[in-house]
């Protein structure tokens, strides 16, 4: 098992680092171009949720992303220090009355592009857990 920590402050543009580490990650798991793509669009959702929504772009607050594989699946676990939410209340982004809302679309889309997505609120924050298997 291979792993890979990344602790950011809550700024906008430390969002390049979390690209740089998936890269690094993905080079070793070698997901191909398309999946790939796919789930840097969840992590970069789910890690700019984290920065903006989580933390409220506190740069005193953290987030923290964890990456972790073997041959056939690898899990992400983004962690930030926030106040959580109940995820079963987030409005459904493709219902025509939501369809100009902007809220809950990072989530909506980052659950369609991996195999496997999680929520719960922790007491110090909330996590978020991705899960992407080899095809």
């Amino acid at each position: 098992m291979k792993k890979h920590y990344l602790e950011i402050s809550s700024e906008r543009r430390n969002i390049k680092e979390v690209e740089n580490l998936m890269l690094i990650a993905n080079k070793e798991f070698g997901l191909s171009d398309d999946e790939y793509n796919k789930l840097m669009i969840a992590v970069t959702e789910i890690a700019m949720n984290a920065i903006v929504h989580g933390n409220k772009e506190n740069i005193l607050k953290k987030v923290k992303i964890y990456v972790e594989h073997d041959n056939k699946q690898m899990k992400i676990v983004i962690m930030d220090e926030g106040e959580g939410f109940d995820i079963e209340k987030l409005p459904d982004p493709t219902d025509l009355e939501n369809i100009l809302d902007l809220h809950g679309r990072g989530v909506f889309i980052a659950r369609a592009m991996v195999d496997d997505f999680f929520y719960q609120h922790l007491e110090s924050g909330s996590e978020f857990v991705m899960i992407v298997n080899k095809k």
